[in-house]
């Protein structure tokens, strides 16, 4: 009886064998060739293990079970379950593609996200299947030619095929854009300091925050005020390559490294930077900001935090069609604009300014500046934005006539193909985390750049300097501090793809999908993987606390 269980279940095993790799199941087949080689970086069992994660196996099992049933005889008919076998292997490929280009594992935690933000995410799609190489489109042009065709039905066209998509995994390069003409910087030879002892009292504050800007990338534009190239061999850091995690952190110094979005139960409503100028200095605070704060618990956070809120959908409303807005920001020059009607008010004001042009897909205003790169049109959008920064200044300075303190930084930077990035959220390289730093006196004509510093200690150094000595925060947090010290755990957003740590004048960056540890100098040169079995778990520790 056992003998003839056995029997039964071999031929069941043989027979559903010889279905598969049946011409019928040509999809199903190159489907299973996507799950074991469509992934980016090496092909060894840890990475491979890393980029095959839950969602991605329940993808694959569910795209292939609705293909067997398909081929049942009793479905072979059905256009439901030839529609939803179409979708199961569509959304496989795109998870594929996402994870290949962002260099990323997709987890549901990743997809709960995207399904919650899916009005937001939905412009962002344009921009990333822009990305996509020959490559990533290959596997829709097999799902073509085994509809419309039947070469890939014979053993020696489906073979073909197969090598043709192997030869071009191995020759698709990463994408790295080259850079454009670059404006030249200015030639001020401006004087520039590093140590600051005190903000005078009732200085107007006005702080600039770039989107995805990284220092590397402002170093060269021009401007009639301020000398970026000075900002050239310092570094300034935040913790994760993210707009409202860092929006929140520049706020309140909490990296917020747990969490995917600004979250209401861990809010610091009470000792962040608005609020304490407003209770012990009695400054008017505004935030202006060209973005939707509706968008991962920022609405539930900022309008709490200060006087008034303007974003983008408060602008849109006001000046109606007067500025052009794209899908995740609008011409940044209607904070000119609303800068003209700003009062003048018996109170100093801190005002903070977030800016959205440079943000993917990179929006210009003139048409001269439109470009087909995504990296010129970056750089056309980043000069804009800088001009736009000098009439500022200029309608400041005719405007006020107190001291006003102009602070530009960034909320991250940005990947043009480096180390295989796109974009940003993925990497912790410095072209994401590095962001431009600099204090500008307007009135004094001084400009002031920290040797080192992070968004974490930038409450705790404007607190210091605005009550002349009288709050007791360590000069080790205090970045225009000769004591300084910088340790800053960092991590990629919604995914454990890498994980950084700055400390002791060195850099190091773990790779999750391979484990290696590296070290390297804070301009990421020099670097070397740690063998050190030890010194490597130390580290990790410290990464992980």
């Amino acid at each position: 009886m056992a003998f003839k269980k056995k029997q039964v279940s071999n031929l069941k095993l043989n027979d559903l064998k010889t279905k598969i790799l049946s011409p019928n199941f040509r999809l199903l087949q190159f489907a299973l060739v996507l799950y074991l080689f469509h992934f980016p970086g090496e092909w060894i069992w840890k990475s491979w293990v890393f980029y095959h994660s839950n969602f991605i196996n329940f993808l694959f099992v569910s795209y292939c079970l609705t293909e067997y049933w398909f081929h049942s005889k009793e479905n072979h008919q059905s256009n439901i379950l030839a529609i939803i076998k179409m979708i199961f292997f569509c959304l496989l490929v795109f998870s594929l593609n996402y994870q290949w280009i962002f260099q990323t594992e997709i987890r549901f935690s990743l997809v709960t996200y995207a399904i919650l933000q899916s009005k937001d995410i939905l412009f962002d799609s344009v921009s990333f299947i822009a990305l996509w190489q020959l490559v990533h489109y290959f596997p829709f042009l097999i799902l073509l030619a085994n509809h419309v065709t039947r070469i890939l039905k014979s053993h020696i066209g489906f073979g073909l095929a197969i090598l043709i998509y192997f030869l071009i995994v191995w020759t698709t390069p990463l994408q790295r854009e080259t850079e454009g003409d670059l404006p030249r910087a200015s030639v001020r030879n401006q004087n520039v300091n590093h140590n600051l002892d005190h903000i005078p009292e009732n200085t107007n504050i006005v702080m600039v925050v770039l989107e995805g800007v990284s220092r590397k990338h402002i170093l060269e534009q021009k401007s009639r005020y301020i000398d970026y190239s000075k900002l050239n061999g310092y570094h300034f850091f935040i913790p994760m390559p993210h707009t409202s995690k860092s929006l929140y952190t520049w706020m309140t110094g909490d990296p917020g490294l747990g969490s995917t979005r600004i979250e209401s139960e861990n809010m610091d409503l009470d000792f962040n930077l608005p609020k304490y100028l407003k209770n012990s200095h009695q400054y008017k605070t505004e935030m202006w900001y060209t973005q939707s704060i509706y968008f991962e618990g920022m609405e539930q956070f900022f309008p709490k935090i200060f006087n008034s809120v303007w974003d983008k959908t408060k602008f849109e409303l006001e000046y109606k069609d007067q500025f052009t807005t794209f899908s995740w920001g609008m011409d940044d020059n209607v904070i000119l604009s609303h800068l003209k009607y700003f009062p003048k008010d018996k109170f100093p004001f801190f005002l903070f300014i977030g800016l959205s042009q440079t943000h993917s897909p990179y929006f210009v205003v003139s048409k001269e500046n439109k470009s087909p790169s995504k990296l010129v049109r970056h750089q056309n959008a980043l000069m804009e934005n800088t001009k736009l920064i000098d009439a500022i200044i200029g309608e400041l300075k005719s405007k006020f006539e107190a001291e006003t303190l102009l602070i530009i930084t960034s909320d991250h930077g940005e990947s043009f193909g480096e180390e295989g990035a796109q974009i940003h959220n993925y990497s912790l390289y410095n072209q994401e985390i590095d962001v431009p730093f600099l204090f500008y006196f307007l009135k004094k004509d001084e400009l002031y750049v920290p040797n080192l510093g992070s968004s974490i200690h930038f409450k705790d150094t404007m607190v210091a300097l605005l009550s002349k000595g009288k709050n007791k925060i360590t000069e080790t947090n205090k970045f225009f501090s000769d004591e300084y010290k910088l340790q800053l755990q960092c991590k990629t957003w919604n995914s454990e793809i890498q994980r950084g740590l700055i400390f002791d004048g060195k850099k190091y960056i773990f790779h999750n999908d391979v484990g290696i540890l590296y070290e390297m100098d804070l301009d990421d040169s020099g670097r070397n993987a740690i063998t050190n079995q030890k010194k490597k778990n130390t580290l990790l520790n410290m990464m992980f606390k």
